[in-house]
């Protein structure tokens, strides 16, 4: 486990709880502290944690204490069965956004609890002298991962110009082999309450072809994320043509 997963599973467990970096480095075992300070201040960067001045709830001193950034859109268990699938992703995509580097660090938790497996940014090859660095690929290179964050524009349009970089990363798939490809989506709704991870399968359905795709909204914990599987995999049409 890396030093920055030990600090968030530590914050995680500890919600109510705001640390120093002196105390979180003692606790953990991380030394020496600066490494602390250094993933902490990344974490904030990525608006993954708080980090401001404080009581610290293990050394009872004020200084600068570190702890986990609590949305306002996290749903209690309670509502969250009383909602339907579609009401709970509008409530929980009106809510805060993650920056695109948090949200990927999100899916990789995900992932590892779901599959069992660590998930790195890795570089495949998908031409003759051509790489692309992958968002997160399994340790077994079984399953590629490609992470999106789009909104739907101001005046609630379909945001084509952005768009563009997942049909780069739907390419960049199609190139590869893989028994899993997925194309994840911080999913965004716009006043007419439509989906633009829906309205981008109904666009580009043709040409996805064994690529799934996935609205994932953020609750309270990886384990507790909320994924609906918008897309699943299907024959890879141009393969047919050449088998032909």
């Amino acid at each position: 486990m890396s030093n920055r997963d030990k600090i968030m599973n530590y914050l995680r467990t500890r919600k109510e709880g705001k640390y120093c970096d002196d105390c979180l480095s003692s606790i953990l075992k991380i030394y020496p502290r600066q490494q602390i300070n250094q993933i902490c201040r990344n974490l904030l960067d990525m608006g993954y944690i708080r980090r401001e001045k404080g009581l610290c709830s293990n050394c009872s001193k004020y200084k600068i204490v570190n702890f986990l950034e609590t949305p306002d859109d996290i749903i209690s268990s309670e509502k969250i069965l009383q909602s339907s699938d579609k009401m709970l992703e509008q409530r929980l995509a009106q809510g805060k956004r993650s920056h695109h580097k948090a949200f990927e660090y999100r899916v990789s938790e995900y992932l590892q609890n779901k599959f069992g497996l660590r998930f790195y940014e890795q570089n495949m090859q998908i031409g003759p002298d051509k790489y692309h660095n992958f968002d997160l690929v399994s340790e077994d290179r079984a399953i590629v991962v490609e992470c999106k964050s789009y909104t739907w524009t101001e005046s609630g349009n379909f945001p084509s110009a952005k768009i563009s970089t997942a049909v780069e990363a739907v390419f960049y798939l199609s190139r590869i082999k893989a028994k899993r490809k997925i194309l994840v989506f911080q999913d965004n709704f716009n006043s007419r309450g439509e989906s633009l991870v829906d309205m981008f399968v109904r666009r580009y359905d043709g040409v996805l072809d064994d690529i799934e795709v996935w609205a994932y909204h953020a609750e309270g914990s990886p384990e507790k994320d909320h994924v609906r599987i918008v897309r699943t995999s299907k024959d890879n049409w141009y393969e047919k043509i050449y088998r032909g």
